[in-house]
C-alpha cells in the first residue's frame, strides 16, 4: 500500500493517492498504479540503493516472474516522465547488477515511515569487539526466524492428494450433487449435441453408464439431496423462459413434484437444504426487491410461502451462492460487490449478522461445508484460472488444493468424501477468411497455453488490442495481424476487459476495476505517451466501451439501480448524457449523429442522437427474429457480421443491408463462441477476428485430502 504523502522531486509533485504527477504551471498526469508505488518507494527509501528484489517484493508482491520485466518497464517509464524535473539531470540511477536509486532528494510535505534495514551502520560491531561465533549465531536465528515468519504466513501446500475419477464421460459433466452416503452422484452433463440434464452415477456400479434423471430442453443448474437420501431438488426453467418452477424429484419413483416457482432471469439457480431438512433454500425473485436473492421455504407446510432471506433494497451487493453449516445455526453466503468483487460470509441465521471469510476474490465457483462444521472448502476463479482453498473456520487458516481446473466442491454429508468438478477452459484468437473461394474454417492467430479474449483491430495503426492472461491477470497487450511482436501495454495486475480502439487509433479504451474491486471505471491507454487515465465518470458500472465519432466520449451502458442504458461519457469531464431509453446495451456510431445498438429487445436498432432523444422512436435496422445476439456483431458500411445462436450450434453470418438479407459464413460448434464474445474486422485483408473457446473439457472427481481427515 502506497503512502498518501505528496512530495516533489525537483519541479515535478507526486499525488500518490490520484496516481498522478504535475509539473509546475501544467495539468496533472495520470500514470499507472504501479508507477507510481515503485516511485513512492524509491523516495521513501532515498538515497539508498534498493536492490531489485526488494522493490519486486514490495511493489509487486515478490511475484519474480511479473516483477522482473514490470520493473525494468516502469523504471523506463518513470524516467520518460520525470524528464525536466531537475533540468537535464537524470532521475533514476541504475547500479547495475544491484539496483535502482533516486537522485533528486524529494521533499514530502509529511515525513513518510522509512524501512528499518536489519543492520545499519551505526549497529555494525567492529570485528574484534564481537566474537565471530556470535555473529554467525546471529544469523542462524534470523534465517530461522524469516523461515518461520514464512511458514506461519504462507497458504499451505500439501502435495500427497489422491484424486479418483467419477465419470469420464464426452463432454462436460458439472456440479456434482452426491447422496448422503456417497454411493451415488448427480451431476449435469452437456454434450456434443447440447442436450443439458441431470444424470446420476451409480458408484456400486462403475461399469454401467449413468443413468439419466430429467428429460427435455430445459435450463437445469445446480442440485442438492434431502438428508434422508429420498429426494433431490432442483430448479428448471423452461427453454423459452416460460416458466421456472423448483422440483422435488423423488429418488425411488422418479416423480417430480414442483415446489415453488423460481425468476425466469439469471443462469445458476443455486439451491441448498437445512440438515434437518425443513428449509429449503434457492434463488428467488419477488417484488418489490431489487434483485434476485435466496429464499426460503417451509418443506414442511405445503401452503408455505417463500420468505427472502437476502436483503431486498439498495444493498450494494447480491447473494449467490450459499450452504446451510451442518449444525444448522449458519449460512455461508458469496456476496457479489461488483463483477471483479466476491467474497465469502459466514451469517448467522438467528440474527443476520455476518462475517467475512474471504478477502479480495473476484469470482467464487462453489463452496462446501465439512461434515465436522469446522472447515469451508470453495474454489475461486481469476482471469479464468480456478483454484481451489480449504479454510479453518475457527482461526482462519487456509490450505490450498493445487489441483487445476478445481471448482464446485461438495461434500457427502454422511460419508465425509469431497466432490468436485475439474474444469480445463482456455480461450484463443481466431480469424476466418471472408474472401476464399473455398469454404474456410477460423484458424488460430494467437493460441498457447495463455488464453486470450475481446480482439479489436484498429486500421489506422494496423494493430490488434487485446487481454491476456499471461501474467496471471488479464491485462492489455498489443499484436501484429499476424499474432506476431506482441507487446504488453499494462502491468494494473487487475482484470481488464474489453478494449476498443478509437477512430483515429490513438487511444484504447477499456474497463477494469477500481482499488479494492467494488466498481470499475474507464481507463484509456494513450498510444502517443503510453500512459493511463481513467475517464472521471459518474457512473459506478459500465460495459463495453465504445467511442463517439469524434473520440472526444465514450458510449457505454451503464447499470443504475432504477435502470441499465447507454450514456455518452465525456472523457475529460465526465458529463453522462442519455442516450437511449429501451435498456440499451451495447452500441457504436456510425456517423456524427447516428447510434446503431442492441437493447434488451431483440433486434438491431438506430437512432438519430441530435432529435429529440427521449421522443425519437428508434429504427429497427434488422428485424428481431433474424437478430437476437447483445454483443457478438460488427458494423460496417455494406452490413452486419454476427453470430446467430441454435441449440446445437453457431453460426457466423452475414446480413446485407443492400438486400436486406442474411447469409451463413460458418458454422462452429456449440460453445465455441460465447455469448459475450466480440467480433472485428480486419477490413484490409478480408478477414473476421473473434475469440473462440477450445473444447471445454469437466469430469467429476473425488478428492482425499490431509486436511480434511480431522
Amino acid at each position: 500500500m502506497i503512502s498518501d504523502s505528496v512530495f516533489t522531486i525537483g519541479q515535478c509533485q507526486v499525488i500518490p493517492i490520484e496516481y498522478a504527477i504535475c509539473f509546475s504551471g501544467q495539468e496533472k498526469q495520470s500514470l499507472q498504479p504501479k508507477f507510481i508505488e515503485l516511485l513512492c518507494y524509491l523516495a521513501k527509501e532515498y538515497p539508498r540503493v534498493i536492490p531489485r528484489e526488494e522493490l519486486i517484493e514490495n511493489v509487486w508482491n515478490g511475484n519474480q516472474y511479473v516483477g522482473e520485466k514490470a520493473l525494468t518497464n516502469a523504471i523506463w517509464h518513470l524516467r520518460q516522465n520525470l524528464q525536466g524535473a531537475d533540468g537535464d539531470s537524470e532521475v533514476i540511477e541504475t547500479i547495475r547488477k544491484v539496483g535502482y536509486r533516486l537522485l533528486i532528494e524529494p521533499v514530502f510535505l509529511h515525513e513518510p515511515e522509512r524501512s528499518q534495514p536489519l543492520i545499519t551502520e551505526e549497529q555494525v560491531v567492529p570485528a574484534n569487539q564481537a566474537p565471530k561465533g556470535i555473529i554467525a549465531l546471529a544469523v542462524a536465528l534470523i534465517g530461522l526466524l524469516a523461515i518461520v515468519v514464512m511458514q506461519l504466513t504462507q497458504p499451505k501446500q500439501y502435495n500427497d492428494l489422491i484424486v479418483s475419477e467419477i465419470t469420464k464421460e464426452p463432454g462436460t459433466e458439472l456440479f456434482a450433487s452426491p447422496s448422503p452416503d456417497g454411493r451415488k452422484i448427480v451431476f449435469k452433463w452437456s454434450g456434443e449435441q447440447a442436450d443439458r440434464n441431470l444424470y446420476l452415477q451409480d458408484r456400486n456400479n462403475n461399469d454401467r453408464p449413468p443413468e439419466q434423471l430429467t428429460f427435455g430442453n430445459n435450463h437445469l443448474s445446480h442440485s442438492v439431496w434431502s438428508n434422508d437420501g429420498q429426494y433431490l431438488y432442483f430448479a428448471k426453467r423452461a427453454a423459452d423462459r416460460s416458466q421456472c418452477h423448483v422440483i422435488q424429484l423423488k429418488i425411488k419413483t422418479r416423480e417430480e413434484n414442483p415446489i415453488v416457482d423460481c425468476p425466469l432471469k439469471g443462469g445458476y439457480y443455486y439451491i441448498d437444504i437445512s440438515p434437518d431438512d425443513k428449509t429449503l433454500a434457492f434463488h428467488g425473485f419477488h417484488e418489490p426487491a431489487d434483485e434476485n436473492g435466496i429464499y426460503f421455504i417451509d418443506l414442511t407446510d405445503q401452503q408455505s410461502q417463500p420468505i427472502r432471506f437476502s436483503c431486498s433494497i439498495d444493498c450494494g451487493y447480491k447473494d449467490r451462492d450459499f450452504k446451510f453449516s451442518p449444525d444448522g445455526k449458519h449460512i455461508a453466503v458469496t456476496r457479489r460487490v461488483s463483477r471483479f468483487n466476491e467474497n465469502i460470509y459466514l451469517v448467522n441465521l438467528a440474527s443476520k449478522e455476518a462475517t467475512a471469510i474471504t478477502t479480495n476474490e473476484e469470482d467464487i465457483v462453489g463452496l462446501t461445508w465439512h461434515p465436522s462444521g469446522k472447515k469451508l472448502v470453495y474454489a475461486a476463479q481469476r482471469a479464468d484460472k480456478r483454484s481451489g482453498h480449504i479454510v479453518d473456520i475457527k482461526n482462519k487458516e487456509t490450505a490450498q488444493i493445487d489441483i487445476d481446473g478445481f471448482s464446485y466442491p461438495a461434500f457427502a454429508t454422511q460419508s465425509g468424501e469431497l466432490f468436485f468438478q475439474q474444469r480445463s477452459e482456455k480461450y484463443h484468437l481466431a480469424t476466418l477468411a471472408l474472401d476464399s473461394d473455398i469454404v474456410s474454417t477460423p484458424f488460430p492467430l494467437i493460441q498457447s497455453e495463455f488464453s486470450h479474449h475481446h480482439p479489436h483491430y484498429s486500421h489506422k495503426q494496423n494493430k490488434i488490442a487485446y487481454v491476456s492472461n499471461e501474467s496471471g491477470y488479464y491485462e492489455l497487450w498489443l499484436t501484429d495481424t499476424s499474432g506476431k511482436n506482441r507487446t504488453q501495454l499494462t502491468f494494473l495486475e487487475r482484470s481488464i476487459r474489453y478494449p476498443r480502439w478509437s477512430h483515429d487509433g490513438s487511444k484504447i479504451a477499456f474497463l477494469a476495476p477500481i482499488e479494492g474491486n467494488e466498481s470499475d471505471k474507464i481507463y484509456i491507454y494513450h498510444m502517443d505517451t503510453q500512459k493511463l487515465s481513467i475517464v472521471p465518470s459518474q457512473h459506478k458500472v459500465h460495459n463495453r466501451p465504445t467511442w463517439s465519432w469524434q473520440d472526444d466520449a465514450i458510449i457505454s451502458a451503464v447499470y443504475e439501480s432504477e435502470y441499465v442504458d447507454l450514456h455518452q461519457i465525456d472523457v475529460k469531464t465526465g458529463d453522462s448524457k442519455r442516450l437511449t431509453f429501451d435498456g440499451g446495451r451495447f452500441g457504436v456510431m456510425t456517423s456524427p449523429s447516428t447510434l446503431v445498438y442492441t437493447a434488451t429487445k431483440k433486434g438491431l436498432w438506430q437512432k438519430e442522437l441530435d432529435n429529440n432523444l427521449f421522443n425519437d422512436s428508434p429504427l429497427e435496422k434488422i428485424s428481431g427474429k433474424d437478430f437476437r445476439v447483445t454483443y457478438a456483431w460488427e458494423y460496417t458500411e455494406q452490413g452486419i457480421y454476427y453470430r446467430k445462436n441454435y441449440r446445437r450450434y453457431h453460426l457466423i453470418s452475414f446480413y446485407s443491408f443492400a438486400t436486406q438479407t442474411s447469409t451463413p459464413l460458418v458454422k462452429l460448434p456449440k460453445d465455441s463462441l460465447g455469448s459475450t464474445t466480440n467480433l472485428s474486422t480486419l477490413a484490409s485483408i478480408d478477414t473476421l477476428l473473434f475469440t473462440q473457446a477450445d473444447s471445454p473439457q469437466s469430469d467429476i472427481k473425488k478428492l482425499t485430502h490431509p486436511f480434511l481427515q480431522n
